[in-house]
């Protein structure tokens, strides 16, 4: 028998093997998506109205790139993946017992302590997930033998847009996707938890909450994925367009529908992608805990 593990580290150990196991799984999804965003407005093609369809994006992808073009950039997104997890659980984790002993929010309903806990810990994380999707959208975007390696991809990106522009280049709406999103993730995934129908579903009940608490999350900020994306998808040398510039061109040239472009393979994503994540996360608690 081995000692319990104290419950902020084990939830910081089980959200970054979750996070890790869980972005290599979808990662294929999510190529699909940002592709979709940038093959637009990102290539050269500013006068298409309409974006591309999901199947056309893979053909594409299989004639110029193979199998491994969905997969550009997976290396640093699992490891990343797995620091932003760990970070994401252990902070809401932490927030919710540092609630408990602040007499402020000691007061407040659990449904309203566990929503600020975890829009707390979607505001964390942008600043460790900005720079480390910078370098997944470059190599996702880029033609195939553009960037070696994750690597040399960060390094030309700091070579021309310095290291503050690789680190906070996108971040507004990042902060702007993961904070609101966080706290919807967590919150659900919390009340699904503790539904009969899904407790009785045994192991398996984090795989159906995880899917469902991913999807739920990713819709209300998709188009600022969007518009991170359209900000992101560029080494750097110009000036960082504003938000709001950034939604407006978005909009002149592409329409309401320019805000939803790849939201297909972002659902099959966020489905996969968080039903495996807190699948794992559930099991290494339970392990650790045990």
């Amino acid at each position: 028998m081995h000692m319990a593990v104290p419950p902020a580290l084990a939830s910081l150990l089980a959200g970054s093997l979750g996070g890790a196991v869980g972005v290599g799984a979808a990662f294929p999804f999510d190529t699909l998506k940002t592709k979709a965003q940038v093959y637009a407005f990102g290539q050269g093609k500013e006068n298409q109205k309409e974006g591309i369809g999901m199947l056309e994006i893979m053909v594409q992808i299989l004639k110029n790139e193979g199998l491994g073009g969905f997969y550009g950039g997976v290396s640093t997104m699992m490891v990343g993946q797995a620091f932003i997890k760990a970070v994401a659980f252990s902070a809401n984790s932490a927030a919710l017992d540092a609630e408990k002993m602040t007499s402020s929010f000691a007061s407040l309903s659990p449904l309203a302590q566990l929503t600020c806990a975890a829009l707390f810990s979607g505001f964390v994380t942008s600043f460790l997930v900005n720079p480390i999707e910078r370098i997944k959208i470059m190599c996702q975007a880029a033609e195939k033998g553009t960037y070696s390696s994750e690597l040399e991809c960060a390094r030309t990106i700091i070579g021309s847009d310095g290291m503050k522009g690789f680190l906070f280049r996108g971040l507004g709406p990042t902060i702007l996707r993961e904070t609101p999103s966080y706290g919807i993730y967590f919150v659900i995934y919390s009340q699904l938890m503790n539904q009969q129908v899904l407790q009785d579903l045994g192991i398996f009940a984090p795989l159906v909450a995880g899917a469902v608490s991913g999807c739920a999350c990713w819709l209300p900020v998709y188009p600022m994925d969007v518009i991170k994306t359209t900000i992101q998808n560029t080494e750097g040398r110009s000036r960082a367009p504003t938000t709001f510039e950034t939604a407006c061109d978005l909009y002149t040239r592409g329409g309401i529908g320019v805000f939803f472009d790849g939201i297909e393979s972002k659902m099959l994503r966020a489905a996969t992608n968080h039903a495996v994540t807190f699948f794992v996360y559930d099991a290494v608690m339970k392990f650790l805990n045990s």
